[in-house]
């Protein structure tokens, strides 16, 4: 996969964040959690190994995300050309019939007008599991239609699969409320509050409610910066 493409499904993988941004996060929390314990115990040797082991997880945690999200890319495309490559082999055994396939399913107005457009007596065939309805409907018009249970096709080559991969590669960026909805700034936000919730019941109130305006603050500009 190449390098933009990659980056592309990437910040789809987390949801628009790019791959600073992700690591301003894992070195955030990490170091929110480190200094948290210093408040707590006072020894800078168990924050620091807190620090590394966290930064490790979440990296670790990262890793793992990506490659599942890459790997549920790769099926997803392999099954989508296996049903093309079935689609197309039924359409063959169809249009040999002289049937029309409908693809999507119609509704029943658009089936009507199909019925009215070629007349009593023809042949329809749609794919998935039957609609009663809509065989109801086009045998009241003097139709027929048919449902064809989905199929797979043949297994698609590593070259056909990446050349999928790269034409539905994201492109734009998302909508408005999509974007406001998805800031990385709602992190921050988020454990500010928390922390100063917690610091109306914990010891060292001050420090907490220091960390968590500290929190707010990052989470405030970072949303401020993304709009």
């Amino acid at each position: 996969m190449k390098g933009s493409i990659e980056r592309a499904y990437k910040q789809k993988c987390f949801r628009g964040r790019g791959m600073a941004a992700r690591w301003l996060d894992r070195v955030f929390f990490s170091a929110l959690g480190a200094i948290s314990l210093l408040i707590c115990t006072g020894k800078l040797f168990l924050s620091t190994l807190l620090f590394a082991a966290a930064l490790a997880m979440l990296t670790l945690w990262d890793l793992r995300r990506w490659r599942t999200f890459r790997q549920q890319v790769w099926r997803n495309t392999a099954d989508e050309l296996r049903r093309e490559s079935w689609l197309k082999q039924e359409a063959m055994t169809i249009g040999q019939t002289g049937g029309t396939i409908l693809y999507p399913t119609p509704d029943a107005d658009t089936l009507i007008g199909h019925c009215l457009q070629q007349g009593r007596g023809s042949s329809f065939h749609c794919f998935g599991a039957p609609q009663n309805d809509l065989i109801a409907a086009a045998a009241a018009w003097g139709c027929v239609l048919s449902f064809h249970p989905w199929g797979r096709g043949e297994e698609p080559n590593r070259d056909e699969v990446n050349e999928r991969i790269i034409r539905d590669a994201p492109k734009g960026r998302p909508k408005l409320w999509q974007r406001i909805l998805e800031l990385s700034g709602n992190r921050y936000i988020l454990a500010g509050c928390l922390l100063l919730l917690l610091s109306m019941g914990l010891r060292k109130a001050l420090y907490w409610r220091l960390l968590g305006s500290l929190c707010l603050m990052i989470g405030a500009l970072r949303r401020a910066f993304r709009q």
